[in-house]
């Protein structure tokens, strides 16, 4: 993996836009002295990345996501800046940030797969399918929303514009439409039931490893017995939680409880 900063994307500080939201936005909602400790928080995580301080910029950056700043481009400096330091877990978890907030954003994506192809290289005695997704929600992921939507609503419509049409028709022309008419109902059907599918997935609760190595307990205390590890950057639903731990469930479907802290909720 290259360094970051070497790379097309890796490494693309994002300056002047935040700031500029983090200004208007706290002027209408908190006035002005937070706005301006804001901004002021702002310049100066980005002044230290440039200097070359990235842990002065994580503090920066942390210290406006700690604040309720809810911003892709913050957590898109703020994956950067965690990956500069060597914290690969937090720099997923910000980059997943940063990607959920914008889609589009192609920048954000392309760091995401660069910081988890090298967790990927990193781990050891990684257990098999732990970051393979189940087949549902590979299924409903397979397009982006906006391309299911779309492909929904051209089945939809066209399903009754063919019937219309085959009410007029005569003929061997009648059969044939509604044949079309049907494979139309089915298709619309079918990214129908993948938009709902995509609506639940939006309501689980995922989160992502934040420590190198994290120890998965049999049950909701560190005295209970280890069942097995997970590293740096997983993607881990959210099944129950128990005062400070976590049950949390692989893409393979083995589950167990770990201490909240090592889990970056998404």
């Amino acid at each position: 993996m290259r360094a970051a900063g070497d790379g097309r994307r890796v490494g693309r500080l994002r300056i002047a836009a935040v700031g500029m939201v983090f200004a208007a936005a706290s002027l209408l909602a908190m006035g002005a002295a937070r706005a301006d400790r804001r901004e002021e928080a702002w310049h100066r995580g980005n002044e230290a990345y440039l200097r070359g301080d990235i842990p002065g910029a994580v503090a920066a950056y942390e210290e406006l996501q700690k604040q309720g700043v809810v911003s892709a481009d913050l957590f898109f400096n703020l994956g950067d800046a965690y990956f500069r330091k060597g914290a690969l877990g937090p720099a997923i978890w910000a980059f997943e940030r940063a990607a959920a907030l914008d889609p589009g954003d192609e920048d954000a994506r392309y760091n995401l797969d660069q910081a988890r192809k090298l967790a990927a290289r990193q781990a050891h005695d990684r257990i098999e399918g732990e970051d393979r997704d189940p087949l549902w929600i590979r299924t409903v992921t397979a397009l982006g929303p906006g391309a299911e939507t779309w492909a929904f609503v051209a089945l939809y419509l066209g399903f009754f514009v063919v019937l219309v049409i085959r009410r007029g028709a005569h003929g061997d022309l009648r059969p044939a439409l509604g044949a079309g008419a049907m494979v139309l109902g089915v298709a619309a059907l079918l990214f129908g039931a993948l938009l709902f599918g995509r609506m639940r997935l939006e309501r689980l609760p995922f989160g992502v490893v934040l420590p190198d190595v994290v120890a998965v307990k049999e049950g909701a205390d560190s005295n209970y017995r280890t069942g097995f590890e997970v590293h740096a950057g997983l993607r881990v639903r959210l099944v129950e939680r128990d005062q400070d731990w976590l049950r949390v469930r692989l893409g393979n479907g083995l589950e167990g409880w770990v201490h909240a802290d090592a889990i970056g909720t998404l």
